[in-house]
């Protein structure tokens, strides 16, 4: 199965939610767009797979030389050496796992690789303009992976939290007199920062996004991105609010036992070096990876 489309039709943030929800394998191509008004601009690709709904490896080429190159542009391993290990070790495990079975590189070396691919993916993320191409029938490239994987949703989580430019999601983000509501009754598993918690526990089904904004101290803007993100892992859906008298300071926060459970969907949208990868960025990797 292949799906194909563009950016200004489906974002890369739903297309994510996608590939999660269906715990998709396979490859996703993306196409940047030349900018017509930039003498000299031109189209790149980029390729990120999956195996059953999480991101295993990424890459701006396919020849299949993206991980070594990286390695070796670090001064870690010789090409040499990693030449004289495939020799003699058949590929049948991901390279980056078998550099490590072998001794050659680090738990800590194969973070800092995985993530510098994240980080790939992560600016996909500000793409305006493109066309993408899922192929659930391509095969993982060894060569390209670490070993190491994550869960689509939680790439997409640290992504948009991310984002500069969030007029590349503005089609998507839930209206400010809006209400969110809690779509399960445990507490969350995926990780949250504070403002997300925040905004979390006020998603009762009764306050709008303004309402909540004014409890919090927080510009709506900023309140609206959150609900977004919690959007976007399937913790809440967007509801319509009817005119309501209720007053803000007489509206408790509803219980997470009592919220019920129901489906949602989105609007219909029309590193090489490690000092590149932002310290932020890194401790949450490094932290999910750990646990």
């Amino acid at each position: 199965m292949s799906i194909s489309s563009s950016f200004t039709d489906f974002s890369l943030a739903e297309l994510f939610q996608l590939i999660d929800q269906g715990r998709k394998s396979g490859c996703l191509t993306v196409c940047t767009l030349p900018d017509l008004h930039t003498p000299g601009s031109k189209s790149h690709y980029y390729y990120i797979w999956f195996r059953q709904g999480s991101v295993v490896a990424a890459a701006n080429r396919l020849n299949g030389q993206g991980l070594l190159q990286n390695v070796i542009q670090r001064g870690w391993v010789s090409k040499q050496l990693i030449e004289q290990v495939c020799t003699e070790t058949s590929l049948v495990t991901p390279l980056g796992l078998l550099l490590k079975i072998q001794g050659i590189l680090t738990t800590e070396q194969l973070n800092l690789l995985f993530a510098s691919q994240l980080q790939q993916v992560r600016a996909l993320f500000e793409i305006q303009k493109g066309v993408f191409k899922l192929d659930s029938r391509a095969s993982l490239p060894l060569e390209e992976m670490t070993g190491l994987s994550l869960r689509t949703m939680e790439v997409a989580l640290m992504a948009v939290r991310a984002l500069k430019n969030w007029k590349v999601l503005a089609e998507v983000l839930p209206a400010a007199n809006s209400g969110i509501k809690n779509l399960t009754n445990d507490k969350p598993q995926i990780h949250l920062n504070t403002l997300e918690w925040q905004v979390w526990e006020f998603a009762n089904g009764s306050l709008s996004l303004n309402a909540i904004a004014s409890q919090l101290n927080q510009p709506i803007a900023i309140v609206q991105q959150a609900a977004f993100r919690l959007i976007l892992v399937g913790l809440v859906k967007e509801v319509s609010l009817a005119e309501s008298t209720l007053n803000l300071k007489e509206s408790p926060m509803l219980s997470s036992n009592s919220v019920n459970s129901s489906a949602f969907g989105f609007k219909q949208s029309k590193y090489p070096e490690t000092s590149r990868i932002s310290t932020s960025f890194l401790e949450n990797l490094v932290g999910f990876l750990k646990s």
